[in-house]
């Protein structure tokens, strides 16, 4: 194995000293999993097509344990037959590393792409739905790390087909097997210019504890949705909705919603620390960009679209800035856990095939700095409300939709271009004719 010495400045990461790196060309996974596990090396994969099943059965991870290394696997495609390991196979423990450049891609051993069928999928267990135990394809467990320019696609889980709905933890109701995408456990990491296509039943991209300072950029992040009306077409006695008798937490499964197949795009976990999301996408997920129990939120340049349960949430003093979210599934925000002092600016955009029975957003909690964009085109005939519960919060709605402040709101100024109703104590409303006024 031919050796270069390089010196190069890691600025990516703000290290800001020069550090001697020895570069190190691989030609196999084997010889990849090996270099990782030291420091200081600039570790170059050669370009090609993979298979994880290269590594033995054991040992099917590639742990990148070292210290500032440059990982750089550019033009790479790894193949990852769905079974072929029953743990995350992806694993930055190391500390000041650069893990860039690949393509993993979970793949069904019969072919399979995209499903339809889900009940053949869901019958089908052992080749299609072995999951990795509630593990991330690639979790981040080292500190300072930077994740660039990486593509996953996630499949392989059980069940699928359904969202939630027949439960997310040890009370399931058929056994659970969830594949997610990246998990971050460590402080000051950074995802730039990522893809993960979620096929599979878990979150994108998720950050528990001890994360903290994450940062989250140029990415996207994508599930499936499917109409719940479809389970009532799934009859044979071994498809799940005939099993459940066609009912959910013993109500009969809706016929006018959405289910989105996997968890959310982007979400925080209690003492998952701080984050921070620029110019991200995340697209039919269950939950958009979910932060509420982040200790600290900041969303920039960021869009959340056509997701299942909400599109976007924030914590206490949580901003988002220049972003934008429609309400086709579900409200655009949800408020959860009714966090106050945000200071958000969103661009709503027009859903006019909106299904279900949710607000256009549901404004709990109280001292909120809020404006409310409406994106360029005609006015939108589709007038479900934005609802506001609670108090002392500052909304400027420039779009059509109208504003109901319920009987428990008080103190809240609003100005706004849709149609205000006041039921209730001490708010001030004003109604302006063009949404641009200031």
């Amino acid at each position: 194995m031919k050796i270069v010495i390089n010196l190069f400045v890691l600025v990516c990461l703000g290290l800001g000293n020069l550090i001697a790196q020895t570069t190190v060309k691989v030609s196999n996974l084997k010889q990849l999993s090996e270099a990782v596990k030291n420091s200081n090396q600039n570790i170059v994969l050669k370009a090609g097509k993979y298979d994880l099943t290269e590594l033995p059965k054991e040992s099917r991870k590639i742990d990148c344990s070292g210290s500032n290394n440059t990982i750089d696997l550019t033009g790479v495609f790894v193949n990852v037959p769905v079974g072929s390991t029953k743990l995350g196979y992806i694993v930055v423990s190391g500390n000041q590393n650069v893990f860039k450049g690949a393509t993993f891609e979970d793949t069904y051993i019969d072919g399979l792409v995209e499903v339809t069928d889900f009940s053949s999928y869901n019958k089908n267990r052992v080749t299609h739905a072995s999951g990795l135990k509630g593990q991330a394809v690639l979790t981040v467990s080292g500190d300072d790390n930077l994740i660039e320019k990486v593509k996953l696609t996630v499949r392989g889980s059980y069940p699928y087909g359904y969202g939630s709905i027949y439960g997310i933890g040890k009370d399931n109701a058929f056994g659970l097997n969830k594949r997610c995408g990246i998990l971050l456990k460590g402080k000051r990491n950074t995802i730039d210019n990522c893809e993960v296509q979620q096929r599979a039943f878990g979150h994108g991209i998720y950050m528990q504890e001890p994360a903290d300072k994450s940062v989250i950029k140029n990415t996207l992040v994508e599930g499936r949705m499917r109409p719940s009306a479809d389970l009532y077409l799934e009859k044979d006695p071994e498809d799940l909705p005939f099993r459940s008798e066609y009912k959910t937490e013993g109500q009969p499964i809706p016929k006018n919603v959405m289910y989105p197949l996997s968890e959310d795009g982007i979400r925080v976990y209690t003492k998952g620390g701080s984050v921070t999301v620029e110019n991200c996408t995340v697209k039919k997920m269950r939950g958009g960009i979910r932060a509420y129990l982040a200790s600290n939120a900041t969303v920039i340049n960021s869009k959340a679209i056509d997701c299942g349960a909400t599109n976007f949430n924030m914590p206490q003093k949580g901003k988002i800035i220049g972003s934008t979210g429609n309400f086709s599934y579900a409200p655009l925000n949800d408020f959860r856990l009714s966090k106050s002092n945000q200071n958000i600016e969103l661009t709503i955009l027009p859903s006019p095939n909106a299904v279900g029975d949710h607000n256009v957003a549901d404004v709990l909690g109280s001292n909120h700095q809020i404006v409310f964009h409406r994106a360029d085109g005609p006015l939108d005939t589709n007038l479900r409300p934005i609802v506001v519960k609670d108090a002392n919060s500052t909304i400027k709605n420039e779009t059509e939709y109208p504003i109901i402040l319920e009987e428990t709101s008080s103190g809240n100024t609003v100005i706004s271009f849709g149609k205000v109703t006041d039921k209730g104590t001490n708010n001030k409303v004003t109604q302006i004719e063009n949404p641009k006024v200031k």
